[in-house]
C-alpha cells in the first residue's frame, strides 16, 4: 500500500513537472511572437517622438554615469555570478513603478521585459507631448537625481504629494536611459481576450505602453509597461489580464520595493500566480511571504535582514523573515544597495523552483 501510494505520488509530481515545462515552452513561444512582432522594423522618429524622448535635465549624463557605476555595474556582475543558470527570454516585474533599469540590470539576457504597476502613463503625450513648467521640470530632475544616488523613488514623489506630479511616461523613458539603452519607438499597447499583449488598434482599450529599445549591447529589446491594479479587486473580473500575467510570470520574476503587499490576503491572486508559474523569483523583503516562498523554491540568501523599514515594523511576515534569516545565516554579501532603507541594510533572495 505504501509503495503504491509513493508510486502515485511520484507519478503525480512528474505529471505536474511535465505540465509546468509545457506551459513554460508555450510561454517562451508566445513571448517570442509578441516581442518579434514589436521589433519588426526600426521606424524613423517623428518630431512628436523626438520631443517625447528629449532629455531635459541639464546634468542627466552625469546622473546616468553615477548610477551605472554605483548600481548597474554591480548588479550585472552579481547577476552574472548568481543568476547565470536561469533560462529566460522574458523578465517580469510586478509593482515596478517606473523602475525599468533594475530589472534590465538583474536580468540582462532578456529580450522582453514586462513591468506592471498601477500608475497610468500619459497616453496623449505620445502624439502631443507637452512642455513642462520650470517648476515641474525642476522637480522631475530632482527626483531623478535622488534616484541616481539612492536607487529608488519615494512614493509620495511619484503621486505628487511632495511636489508637482511627474510625467510617468517620461520617468519610464529616463529609466531606460539609466540602463544605457535607447528608445527607438513608443506605442500604446492593449491586452486581448486571450491575454496577448499587442499594439493598440482602433476601438481597443489602452492597457499600457510599449517601448522598442536598443539595449546597451546593441540588441533589440521590447519593454512593456502594463498599467493595472493587481490586487484581487483589480484582477478577479479581468480574466484577460490574469492570463497575460500568468504567462509573463512563468520565467523569471523580480519583486522589489513592493510595500509588503503580496503578504496580504487581498493580493492572493497575484501571489498564487508567482507561486504557481515562476521558475525563478528574485525578491527583497517586500515580496512573497517566506513560508510559501521557501516551500516552493530553493533559496539563496544575500545580505542581512534584521527588521523591515519602520513603516512595516509590526509586519508579521517581516518577523517571520527575520527569524528565517536568523535560522539560515547568509554568508553572501549583497554588493549594492537596493530597496527601502532598514537596519540590516539591503538584502535579496534568489528562489529557484524546486
Amino acid at each position: 500500500m505504501t509503495k503504491t501510494f509513493k508510486s502515485i505520488k511520484t507519478q503525480t509530481k512528474q505529471l505536474f513537472h511535465f505540465i509546468a515545462l509545457t506551459f513554460l515552452a508555450i510561454s517562451f513561444h508566445v513571448s517570442i511572437m509578441e516581442s518579434a512582432q514589436a521589433q519588426n522594423s526600426k521606424p524613423e522618429k517623428s518630431e512628436q517622438l523626438k520631443t517625447l524622448l528629449a532629455i531635459s535635465c541639464p546634468n542627466f549624463n552625469e546622473m546616468v554615469n553615477n548610477y551605472q557605476q554605483k548600481f548597474v555595474t554591480k548588479m550585472t556582475n552579481w547577476s552574472s555570478a548568481h543568476l547565470s543558470q536561469a533560462d529566460y527570454q522574458t523578465a517580469f516585474y510586478p509593482f515596478s513603478g517606473p523602475d525599468v533599469v533594475t530589472v534590465m540590470s538583474l536580468y540582462p539576457k532578456a529580450n522582453y521585459y514586462v513591468l506592471v504597476a498601477d500608475q497610468i502613463p500619459e497616453y496623449a503625450f505620445i502624439d502631443t507631448p507637452e512642455k513642462l513648467s520650470n517648476e515641474s521640470q525642476s522637480f522631475e530632475c530632482q527626483m531623478l537625481s535622488n534616484f541616481s544616488r539612492k536607487g529608488f523613488y519615494l512614493t509620495n514623489d511619484l503621486i505628487g504629494k511632495n511636489g508637482p506630479r511627474p510625467r510617468f511616461i517620461k520617468l519610464l523613458i529616463y529609466n531606460i536611459a539609466f540602463a544605457g539603452a535607447k528608445v527607438n519607438d513608443v506605442k500604446i499597447l492593449t491586452i486581448n481576450p486571450d491575454g496577448m499583449i499587442l499594439p493598440q488598434t482602433k476601438g481597443t482599450r489602452a492597457d499600457g505602453v510599449r517601448f522598442l529599445v536598443e539595449a546597451q549591447d546593441g540588441r533589440a529589446v521590447t519593454v512593456d509597461y502594463i498599467s493595472a491594479n493587481i490586487a484581487d479587486s483589480g484582477l478577479e473580473n479581468k480574466p484577460h489580464l490574469v492570463k497575460a500575467l500568468q504567462r509573463k510570470a512563468s520565467q523569471v520574476v523580480l519583486v522589489k520595493s513592493a510595500s509588503h503587499l503580496l503578504q496580504n490576503t487581498y493580493f492572493s491572486i497575484m501571489k498564487n500566480i508567482l507561486i504557481q508559474q515562476a521558475q525563478w523569483v528574485t525578491q527583497d523583503e517586500t515580496g512573497l511571504d517566506i513560508v510559501p516562498y521557501a516551500e516552493n523554491f530553493n533559496l539563496q540568501l544575500f545580505g542581512r535582514f534584521i527588521s523591515p523599514n519602520n513603516i512595516w515594523a509590526k509586519s508579521p511576515s517581516a518577523q517571520r523573515l527575520a527569524k528565517y534569516y536568523h535560522e539560515h545565516p547568509s554568508n553572501q554579501e549583497l554588493p549594492f544597495s537596493l530597496g527601502y532603507e532598514k537596519a540590516g541594510g539591503s538584502m535579496l533572495i534568489i528562489g529557484q523552483r524546486k
